[in-house]
């Protein structure tokens, strides 16, 4: 919190009389919508003022309508604050020239989570267990959008790997079922491991899904024996492009207000975020809800952003074309 009391007054008396939005890249019932509003739950008593958090959601253009409003259109009075989908934490390095309006180096990142691994699921009756399988035949795959991981992961899979997954749209974290159970869909590629578990324990619990890899640069100990799909490239360049994949991904739970937020409200923000993450009743809420809570703060945030900054003109270009975004 901020240091001098004068300050937490001032933050306080804007708080009691101004509730604070979470602007959610994502649907109600989606592992993004179950994140924010847990925290919505618990973060307000460590913000001074103790406000009411509220949630609006928005998946346009696969969750980048939320992070360009944060950019650009939302009030920066600290009353705002958005969970940002992770594929789009680093959109600008990857499409500069799209629909983007924001530098993510510019961004007030609040703090993330959980780090987060893309799992590649089959469902129970299909004959696809393993990446080789996956390069035998056409498997369906099912996806929300063009423009979300789960949307392009499967793009890259076939570009690197040889997989012949196609994407069927219109599959979101809540009717995927659906579409395992009807046979339109096989099987979901990127779908964030925490997406999983917060939206369908009940297919872990029951088995009734088959892991066949996960994004990742290094085994997932929540997926044990599954896997990395950087284990099946066959060199360095894939790599690099499978580690570009990566910096989409590994912020699982990204928070983000806008710039020019007044520097007491935003180092409040923060604050009260880090404290909600070693809440026990957070965390014990966090756990029924089958939430991973793997923190990274702000600091850690910028890190990661800065190193997918920095990486080399033809890796991104490649990565962008194997994505097939628009």
């Amino acid at each position: 919190m901020p240091q001098n009391s004068a300050e937490q007054s001032g933050i306080a008396e804007f708080y009691k009389t101004n509730p604070m939005t979470i602007l959610v890249a994502s649907d109600p019932g989606g592992g993004y919508g179950v994140y924010a509003a847990t925290l919505a739950r618990h973060m307000p008593k460590y913000l001074p003022g103790n406000p009411a958090m509220t949630l609006k959601f928005n998946v346009d253009q696969g969750g980048l309508a939320i992070a360009n409003e944060i950019a650009t259109g939302a009030p920066r009075d600290g009353s705002v604050i958005g969970a940002i989908r992770a594929a789009n934490t680093v959109e600008p390095v990857l499409n500069p020239r799209g629909n983007v309006a924001f530098d993510a180096r510019e961004m007030n990142w609040i703090g993330n989570v959980s780090r987060q691994n893309g799992t590649c699921v089959t469902w129970h009756t299909s004959s696809i267990k393993s990446i080789p399988d996956a390069r035998q035949r056409e498997v369906r795959v099912g996806a929300g959008s063009p423009a979300s991981n789960v949307g392009t992961v499967a793009n890259i899979l076939n570009g690197l790997l040889g997989t012949k997954f196609t994407t069927v749209f219109g599959y979101v974290p809540t009717n995927f079922d659906e579409g395992f159970e009807k046979g339109d869909i096989e099987v979901i590629v990127g779908l964030g491991y925490n997406t999983l578990l917060a939206a369908h324990k009940e297919w872990i619990d029951g088995k009734k899904i088959n892991s066949i890899c996960h994004t990742g640069l290094e085994p997932d100990p929540l997926q044990p024996g599954v896997p990395c799909t950087i284990e099946f490239a066959d060199n360095e360049d894939d790599r690099n492009v499978i580690r570009m994949m990566d910096f989409r991904q590994v912020m699982g739970r990204p928070y983000a207000a806008p710039p020019g937020v007044p520097a007491d409200r935003l180092s409040a923000i923060r604050d009260a975020f880090d404290m909600t993450m070693k809440d026990p009743d957070y965390l014990s809420d966090a756990k029924k809800n089958g939430m991973i809570v793997q923190p990274i703060n702000h600091t850690g945030m910028e890190k990661i952003i800065a190193s997918a900054y920095a990486m080399p003109d033809d890796v991104i270009r490649r990565t962008w074309d194997l994505l097939k975004v628009g």
